[in-house]
């Protein structure tokens, strides 16, 4: 079953030339009613000279049924599995920055922000109705560039995959990790450990994390109620290698 499917693209009556712009494709469904599968990709409309190059003129004079070259993509495969009360969806730490499109280039948006905080600091949105959690997402990215010669193009992949999970020792007390692994360079990413405490209108956590060397460690405590959002006690700091 396809949960989503969409096409856009846009057209520029001002441009002196490829006033079509881009077409972006997105596609997402379910499988099992537990493995998310979505998919994107961005097409240029146009045809290419000898070298690889983008000229002015739109593909459909050679090829009527193409939707252009492939300019870039993604596909993410992802899945969680936790004990608990199964009304209580889990937010999984990290997903959602697989979802943002490395081709286009544009900033992020409020959501995808607010999604960036949540992967930098998950003991702040904890689940506390669930008592464990695990979860995982492979994500495939795909970009046109041109090859080492520099005489034509070729489409670059990178792999990475992202996993991890959480545990309540007690009621009111979580634990929890998160990690990456980039398999195209063989390079683990970024840890992320978090301790949370439950404090009825209020929630007190601790984050720590380590790339190549690089430590952050953070402690918050903050409201629950989102009103009051800023309204919190925050400390970070941060130690580098040289």
């Amino acid at each position: 079953m396809i949960d989503g499917l969409s096409l856009s693209g846009s057209y520029d009556l001002l441009a002196d030339s490829f006033k079509l712009k881009t077409f972006n494709f997105n596609f997402r469904t379910n499988l099992f009613d537990k493995i998310d599968i979505g998919a994107s990709a961005v097409t240029m409309p146009y045809a290419t000279n000898s070298n690889g190059d983008f000229v002015d003129k739109l593909i459909w004079t050679k090829k009527p049924l193409s939707f252009g070259a492939l300019l870039g993509g993604q596909i993410t495969v992802s899945s969680s599995f936790h004990g608990g009360d199964k009304k209580e969806k889990n937010v999984i730490p990290g997903q959602q920055q697989l979802l943002t499109n490395p081709i286009s280039g544009m900033p992020l948006d409020e959501y995808q922000q607010e999604a960036a905080y949540i992967t930098n600091n998950p003991g702040q949105y904890a689940n506390f109705n669930i008592p464990w959690s695990v979860n995982f997402a492979y994500s495939l990215q795909f970009t046109r560039m041109r090859n080492s010669n520099n005489t034509n193009y070729i489409v670059g992949a990178t792999q990475n995959i992202t996993g991890g999970g959480s545990l309540n020792l007690t009621a009111k007390w979580q634990m929890g990790m998160n990690t990456s692994f980039d398999i195209t360079n063989k390079e683990l990413g970024l840890i992320t450990m978090y301790l949370t405490r439950e404090m009825h209108c209020w929630q007190m956590s601790i984050n720590l994390s380590n790339s190549q060397g690089n430590n952050y460690f953070n402690i918050s405590i903050s409201p629950k109620s989102g009103i009051l959002r800023d309204l919190k006690i925050n400390r970070t700091r941060y130690s580098y290698e040289l």
